[in-house]
């Protein structure tokens, strides 16, 4: 695998960072978490089950869990050893909370001056909001996401997955990617940072661009793009569900309107006349069921499509869901399905094998990982009494 070999301590705590480390587990570094003696937010959000977090789970394979009192002294030297011999630190806590651990990259790289450190925030240490608290759907609001998506009354639409979150672990594992490369030819580490409010905005390029143009000075409202056209948007049909038309290209506006009987628009223009067409369409799809529809548009395909539930999209390419979906054991909850990656291809043979589950016993893990720094059993009696470790 294209990490093999990287060892990655992960202080991450909720979805930014969780999705990096899992990104860079998912690539073949050996990602050992340092989670807290007692199960923090991450391990308590929805949906549970057996006492379990389905959340927590989705975003923990491939990694070993050491669980350390990071308030104790003995916990932070303990950080430090591993320190020694690994390459890459993702943390998402916000600015200064390391700093006040000993654990910032000034601290670190003393120890290890090819160690790859990456933090995730809301808006970077860099800024003068660097202690202002956010999550996801403030960052989408202030980033002007939710006033790019509204409904047909013009209401701001919460979009159904954490915009933010997951473009700033994206990106945060690109940049430890590419730090990495980059240490191949200085031999030294660098931290990088990662803004969530930066990321959300970065979503936002294309409007941007058209927006800060000269000529489009004044015409904010003008430059939403994709804006509603009787070729890019969503139609209702008979049933209630809905269909996402985007026969953008002539080809496929031309065998759209064939296929529901208006071969008559062709001669319309889909921005001067958008109004007109979107009134003469949408009551002809209204007269079918999206099963219905589907089957018209099956062939030839015009970029047309079902606007899917997750249960259907999961089964939507011609694969099944076993394209897109594996398999980990959970020593309580048991099998329990997760999403690949969607680089999975590079790997050989990803697509027949299990992910491995997080280590079963973290006190197992405590051993193997400390014996390895040097600690036998009266070491490790003691720390588990002095509540260092698990």
């Amino acid at each position: 695998m294209s990490l093999a070999g990287i060892k990655v301590l992960d202080f991450t705590h909720l979805l930014p960072g969780e999705t990096a480390s899992t990104l860079l587990a998912d690539m073949g570094a050996d990602v050992l978490r340092i989670d807290r003696l007692e199960p923090g937010l991450n391990e308590n959000l929805p949906p549970m089950v057996a006492g379990e977090s389905l959340y927590y789970w989705s975003m923990h394979r491939n990694k070993r869990r050491l669980r350390l009192n990071l308030k104790k002294e003995q916990a932070i030297e303990i950080v430090k050893s591993l320190v020694k011999n690994s390459d890459v630190i993702i943390e998402n806590f916000r600015p200064g909370a390391m700093e006040r651990l000993g654990l910032a990259f000034a601290d670190l790289k003393a120890i290890n001056p090819a160690l790859i450190y990456c933090s995730i925030s809301g808006y970077g240490k860099e800024s003068k909001w660097k202690d202002r608290p956010g999550h996801d759907l403030t960052f989408v609001a202030e980033a002007g996401i939710l006033d790019e998506t509204r409904d047909e009354n013009g209401i701001p639409i919460v979009p159904g997955i954490f915009v933010s979150d997951y473009m700033s672990g994206v990106y945060g594992a690109l940049a430890v990617v590419s730090a990495l490369f980059e240490r191949t030819i200085t031999g030294l580490g660098k931290h990088v940072e990662i803004s969530m409010f930066e990321s959300a905005l970065s979503t936002l390029g294309v409007v941007a661009t058209s927006m800060l143009h000269p000529s489009q000075a004044g015409k904010e409202r003008e430059t939403r793009y994709p804006e509603a056209l009787p070729n890019h948007r969503l139609y209702r049909c008979k049933d209630g569900r809905y269909l996402a038309a985007a026969p953008v290209e002539p080809q496929f506006w031309m065998i759209f309107l064939e296929k529901i009987g208006r071969p008559d628009l062709m001669g319309k223009h889909p921005i001067k006349d958008k109004v007109y067409l979107m009134q003469q369409i949408a009551p002809e799809l209204e007269r079918r069921t999206l099963a219905e529809w589907m089957e018209i548009f099956k062939e030839p395909y015009c970029c047309v499509s079902p606007v899917n539930t997750v249960d259907e999209a999961l089964d939507f390419l011609p694969e099944g869901r076993q394209r897109v979906i594996s398999e980990i054991d959970h020593p309580t909850l048991g099998k329990i399905s997760q999403m690949k990656n969607p680089i999975y291809q590079l790997y050989r043979n990803w697509s027949e094998a299990q992910a491995d589950f997080i280590c079963k016993d973290t006190k197992e893990v405590a051993s193997q990982v400390l014996r390895t720094l040097g600690y036998g059993d009266e070491d490790l009696a003691h720390l588990r009494e002095d509540g260092v470790i698990e």
